[in-house]
């Protein structure tokens, strides 16, 4: 009933009663009584009951709208988005998994391998950049007197980084014997794959490091943010 008893559509005959209530086209199938028993629908015979032969499908409801749950299909969430249906791939065996995955990166297991192997060298580079980072502006200028070399800090005693624009302070061979380090570690493809596999005390062990590996690599971008909103 959209269309108005004076609107031309109506006028030029264009609108149509609906059909006997038997017709399939016109049958509303309304499995989880969405439809009042006083809507137009259901007091003129459009609601159908669900036929036997009916193709099941999947009710997914992660919000929780429908009243009734009963015939809402299970469904398990993920325990860090809890409206979001928990991936397939994420089952909670892998150390740290906690159903975080919202755009699907781990879209297959060699893509979670993957993923999980570049989470892990990333926390533990934050985790000493963390340490690394306030260690290096308290003591650095103490350690260069002492052995009689420059100081590489920046101005107000700050590390150099990208977002102060002295890196190029860095000399060339350090940059090269990094860059040496971090490619033989890489060729020779040494960290673990952390499968669950191991212990219940290994396990704990390699979910600590991951969750302090990631809490790092927060700490690491909040003090490069820090420095350069507040430049101190």
């Amino acid at each position: 009933g959209l269309y108005p008893e004076n609107s031309p559509e109506r006028i030029a005959g264009l609108i149509q009663p609906l059909e006997s209530s038997t017709g399939q086209g016109n049958s509303i199938v309304d499995p989880l009584g969405l439809y009042a028993e006083n809507s137009p629908e259901r007091l003129d015979g459009l609601i159908q009951p669900e036929s036997s032969d009916q193709v099941e499908k999947e009710v997914m409801d992660p919000l929780r709208i429908y009243s009734d749950q009963s015939q809402v299909s299970a469904m398990e969430m993920s325990a860090s988005l809890p409206f979001l249906s928990r991936p397939a791939l994420l089952d909670g065996s892998l150390p740290g998994d906690r159903g975080f995955d919202p755009f699907n990166f781990s879209s297959d297991a060699s893509a979670l391998q993957w993923q999980r192997k570049a989470e892990i060298k990333h926390a533990r580079l934050a985790m000493l950049a963390a340490v690394g980072w306030p260690i290096a502006e308290l003591l650095h200028k103490d350690i260069a007197s002492v052995f009689g070399l420059d100081q590489l800090l920046a101005s107000q005693d700050r590390v150099p980084s990208i977002l102060n624009g002295d890196l190029s302070h860095v000399p060339v061979p350090f940059w090269i014997a990094t860059i040496a380090v971090a490619a033989s570690i890489e060729i020779t493809d040494t960290v673990e794959q952390n499968a669950s596999s191991g212990s219940e005390r290994e396990h704990f062990m390699q979910e600590a490091e991951i969750f302090n590996g990631r809490l790092g690599m927060l700490a690491i971008t909040g003090f490069a943010m820090q420095e350069w909103f507040l430049n101190s």
